[in-house]
């Protein structure tokens, strides 16, 4: 009798240690995507950065990855660089027109009469494409950063989760030595926590392969530490309630309609210039005059169904959060219920561990989703801005 005493209330003392262990779950973690990451960044934060100092940790918001794009994405530079030659082009051209040079062949009538505009208009629309850059670039890094904070709140949970598990392989063992479990649950639980380990280290890769890609879109030296210190996202859905007016606003305003009407003009000088110093291209430039009309003529319908081709898509995307968030709810219905029959004595704690994991999943998933929808969100805006 006093050794069966023994064995209940070390069963009772076991249990109560489960339950406790237990309470902490991935759903605490997840209230809300802002404050998920804002235990990762506090130590960090309080740090003075040294900016002059290449060694330094550099602490960087997407506000202050915003403000060195231009000074530090190559590929900007590289417009930068064709701007700079269209506008001395320009002015070569402008400067040989006000030479008022006699026309006496083709190549003086160009000069005339179709060089000052073409160089121009070509130095134009590269400002123009620039501008459009900048909001691609914008959109661009914003998801490379809420990607990585999304990758390092996964690590984060997959670190928690294998900390609970390594809790229970303690607690299974001193169920085996008071000859209430058996060895089988440990081979399970460490099969569990390798699984875990292979998803952090994998989160992990996916954070520097990140990291890297980041640092080289902004100009920033691959061997420099950089520490991320703004909140993920908040979901906000796009108001559409004039998303068609916005349409036929973008449509009405589109720029390739002027870039188009500008070609047709130079197209017809060309070949004014070709009939009069008959070149024989007179002919193919009159059809080139009529394929880009017809393309003008054409172009607010295909502008139309671009853009609502990408409302549809944003609309599938929030819809991918809102099943997303459905999971997580699940999920947590599911913990719950697990917890009751634990309680009960009907279920082990072990068999909240699956469903800890699959919590963690789909908060990660929901994360995924908002960042696309947002990332999706801001490519619209900007479609509707060109």
């Amino acid at each position: 009798m006093k050794k069966k005493s023994v064995k209940i209330l070390a069963f009772a003392l076991v249990a109560s240690m489960l339950l406790t262990t237990n309470s902490t779950l991935a759903d605490d973690r997840q209230n809300s995507q802002g404050e998920t990451l804002a235990a990762a960044t506090t130590t960090e934060q309080t740090e003075t950065e040294k900016p002059s100092a290449p060694n330094t940790t550099l602490r960087l918001s997407l506000e202050d990855a915003f403000k060195m794009i231009e000074a530090g994405n190559n590929t900007l530079k590289l417009t930068d660089s064709k701007i700079a030659i269209y506008e001395k082009q320009y002015e070569q051209a402008k400067a040989r027109y006000n030479a008022n040079y006699a026309e006496v062949d083709e190549n003086s009538a160009k000069e005339r009469r179709l060089n000052p505009n073409k160089t121009l208009w070509t130095l134009e629309d590269a400002k123009h494409d620039r501008d459009k850059q900048i909001k691609d670039l914008k959109v661009q890094i914003a998801n490379q950063y809420q990607n990585i904070l999304a990758l390092e709140q996964q690590a984060k949970n997959y670190e928690a989760q294998i900390k609970n598990v390594d809790t229970l392989i303690d607690q299974v063992k001193l169920q085996i030595d008071l000859g209430i479990s058996t060895e089988s649950q440990i081979y399970a639980l460490n099969a569990q926590r390798s699984f875990l380990e292979a998803g952090l280290k994998a989160a992990q890769n996916s954070i520097k392969s990140s990291m890297i890609a980041l640092k080289r879109d902004l100009g920033i030296d691959i061997d420099r530490q950089v520490a991320l210190t703004s909140d993920l996202v908040q979901y906000e859905k796009f108001d559409d309630s004039k998303v068609k007016e916005l349409i036929a606003q973008a449509i009405e305003n589109d720029y390739d309609k002027k870039r188009y009407e500008q070609d047709i003009e130079l197209t017809q000088i060309e070949y004014k210039i070709a009939s009069d110093y008959s070149t024989g291209t007179a002919d193919q430039l009159q059809i080139t005059v009529e394929d880009k009309k017809a393309t003008l003529e054409a172009l607010p319908v295909t502008q139309e169904v671009s853009l609502r081709t990408a409302y549809n898509s944003l609309k599938s995307l929030e819809n991918s959060v809102e099943a997303a968030k459905l999971a997580v709810e699940a999920d947590k219905i599911n913990i719950e219920i697990m917890h009751k029959k634990i309680d009960a004595g009907v279920s082990s704690s072990i068999e909240i561990i699956e469903l800890q994991n699959k919590l963690l999943n789909d908060q990660y998933t929901l994360l995924q989703n908002i960042i696309s929808y947002m990332t999706a969100s801001s490519n619209f805006k900007n479609s509707l801005e060109n």
